[in-house]
């Protein structure tokens, strides 16, 4: 037979289980919440991302950056006279490999005067 004591125990076990229920059903409920906002943000990302790589591939074609240096740096195109002057120390320390490419050098100078681009 139950007494009054065990009847009180069980009430407020059955009270508290009832409460932590309450709180975990609403503490579900404000993380699904989220995830359904977290979700829908992510379709709007992606959404401007392919927006955003559009934009981007039309800013960075060469022509557009051409144009765009013709207008504002007044750039003009590199003259093969240019191309070689260089100095082959800076990339070689060793002298036998200096040798090999002023040799280089002087090989490149002769084919380029043979095809006209002094």
């Amino acid at each position: 037979m139950m007494t009054k004591t065990s009847t009180i125990f069980f009430v407020l076990l059955i009270c508290i289980f009832g409460s932590w229920l309450f709180y975990l059903k609403y503490t579900v409920m404000s993380i699904e919440d989220r995830i359904r906002r977290a979700k829908r943000e992510l379709v709007i990302e992606r959404k401007n991302h392919h927006i955003l790589k559009a934009e981007w591939k039309a800013l960075t074609s060469p022509e557009r950056i051409q144009k765009l240096a013709v207008r504002y740096l007044n750039m003009q195109q590199v003259e093969p006279s240019q191309l070689l002057e260089f100095d082959p120390s800076i990339f070689h320390s060793e002298k036998k490999k200096y040798k090999e490419t002023k040799k280089l050098s002087k090989l490149v100078r002769e084919v380029l005067s043979s095809k006209g681009f002094d």
